[in-house]
């Protein structure tokens, strides 16, 4: 996995000098807002329920994007703790009211019995500039891939944002949903799924060479556990679901250092959560966030 960064870096370096202006951005990062991949058995179904506890994952985020004859596209490596391993490539068309983007987008190295999983991605908005935006995006692994096959999964999220301008800040309304499906044992599928609603401002002011997103929001974090078993002369399914929701508040600063170059920093904390029972809530002591540093580098001709 560490070497799909490298990869793309080589890959930009190669391009650039055939197309007008092209962008790289590199983020890293960490947090430990997640269940453990490992368990194979809910919190909630024990005699005696377990609690969440943090559990680390890397953040990895490298993409290469530009413009060639009026296209936009864009391809990179992105690695989260619920979507996992993603390679996407895009091309996009915009125009001044609307826009369009369309790709594939592959799972990498998610499982040992499936390491390629390929899969699409499309988007579209509209805006009317300086006024309001909308806009509409998902993605998903193709359905050929059968579930019913140990180490098969399914990766599918969807985005849904509606925003407008005020003086010096966008504001926008935002909804996001991601699914993992993993089938880990012939009688047993795991399920891990984010749904989050949250508001974000992104402030900026002309001339100055920062600008600031702060998003503030709810979020629900669930693991299920899908089994199946054999009840008298029936096969019979049973769900047993954690859940963890969230009240949760992020922030993330870019300062342009140089035209070229520009440094992101950001991070995200839940501020209030709670359990869904019978799942303890988290110890008191435990502390959950999520930090990341970056870079977004532009080279033009």
């Amino acid at each position: 996995m560490k070497r799909l960064p490298i990869f793309l870096l080589i890959l930009f370096c190669c391009c650039a000098s055939g197309a007008f202006s092209l962008e790289l951005k590199l983020i890293e990062g960490a947090g430990n807002l997640a269940y453990n991949k490992k368990n194979t058995s809910a919190l909630s179904d024990d005699a005696d329920p377990g609690f969440f506890s943090p559990q680390y994952h890397p953040l990895i985020l490298a993409e290469l994007s530009g413009e060639i004859s009026g296209l936009g596209y864009s391809f990179g490596f992105q690695r989260e703790p619920i979507l996992r391993n993603r390679f996407y490539a895009n091309i996009r068309l915009e125009q001044e009211y609307f826009f369009l983007e369309a790709g594939p987008v592959i799972g990498l190295y998610n499982s040992y019995q499936l390491p390629v999983n390929p899969g699409v991605y499309g988007s579209i908005g509209a805006a009317y500039p300086g006024i309001i935006f909308f806009e509409a995006a998902g993605s998903s692994t193709l359905a050929a891939i059968p579930m019913e096959k140990r180490g098969n999964y399914s990766q599918t999220n969807a985005d849904l944002r509606i925003g407008f301008w005020v003086p010096h800040v966008i504001c926008s309304f935002n909804f996001e949903i991601k699914d993992f499906t993993l089938r880990e044992k012939i009688a047993l599928l795991i399920e891990d799924k984010q749904t989050r609603f949250y508001f974000r401002s992104d402030v900026f002011t002309k001339n100055f060479p920062y600008n600031f997103i702060v998003d503030i929001g709810y979020q629900s974090l669930k693991r299920s556990y899908i089994s199946m078993g054999i009840k008298g002369t029936e096969i019979v399914q049973t769900t047993v679901t954690d859940e963890l929701k969230s009240i949760f508040l992020g922030l993330e600063g870019s300062f342009t250092l140089t035209p070229a170059l520009k440094l992101i920093a950001g991070g995200e904390i839940p501020v209030y959560s709670w359990s869904v029972r019978p799942m303890e809530d988290p110890p008191k002591s435990a502390m959950f966030f999520e930090l990341r540093l970056g870079i977004i580098w532009t080279l033009s001709r």
